[in-house]
């Protein structure tokens, strides 16, 4: 009798702790970020294409891509941080050379936090920065 209670009592330990576990895999723990990328030279029309690298503090942690048709790049990382975001967006095309002549660039900073989203917008400077 009392072999059948253990059984039943670990049977049912054994379930529980189970069952706990599997709810908390369920958990979001995914950092998420929304970079928009916005030209203030062009009323803060959202820019397409533009380069996009967010990185904690120049580590080997780091995502990188371009700006959709609406400016933005969306990404998430496995742990929260303060992350840097550096954007480039090539400028003034040659049609004779057939390659931009010229980039902007923006940046920001910000903290992610687990199972959130945070968006960023980061503008796009006036000033051109010529390739020779």
């Amino acid at each position: 009798m009392k072999k059948k209670n253990f059984f039943t009592v670990l049977t049912l330990l054994v379930s529980v702790l189970g069952i706990a576990t599997l709810a908390s895999c369920d958990k979001d723990t995914l950092c998420y970020v929304k970079v928009k990328v916005v030209d203030e030279a062009n009323n803060n029309l959202p820019v397409k294409g533009a380069y996009v690298k967010i990185d904690n503090n120049g580590s080997s942690i780091y995502k990188e891509g371009y700006t959709n048709d609406n400016g933005i790049y969306q990404t998430d990382f496995a742990a929260p941080a303060i992350f840097d975001v550096n954007v480039v967006d090539s400028v003034l095309w040659d049609t004779n050379y057939y390659k931009f002549m010229g980039y902007r660039t923006g940046n920001a900073t910000f903290k992610l936090k687990t199972a959130e989203t945070v968006e960023v917008t980061v503008v796009l400077d006036d000033k051109v920065n010529y390739i020779n």
